[in-house]
């Protein structure tokens, strides 16, 4: 029986610069009006961010990746693209 990967990968992109490439197990981000979890094999999204922190967990540990006034989301296959605003 084959093991489903438990992860994705994710990019966090700013005009200038790369903020975060690589694997995370979950990855949490503000919406308009609350928060939205990202998990590995989640429905295919495009979302505008709202104002607050983007935070990952990855092996059990939690990170801050950044804080954002505004941004887009889009969820593809297994892969997360995060364009921010800081």
């Amino acid at each position: 029986m084959a093991t489903e990967k438990r992860s994705f990968t994710i990019s966090v992109l700013k005009e200038s610069e790369v903020i975060y490439y690589g694997e995370c197990n979950s990855l949490t981000l503000p919406s308009s009006k609350d928060f939205i979890t990202i998990l590995p094999y989640h429905t295919p999204l495009i979302m505008k961010l709202g104002a607050g922190p983007i935070t990952m967990r990855s092996d059990g540990q939690k990170q801050i990746l950044a804080t954002v006034k505004t941004g887009l989301v889009y969820v593809g296959e297994n892969e997360v693209t995060v364009l921010v605003d800081l």
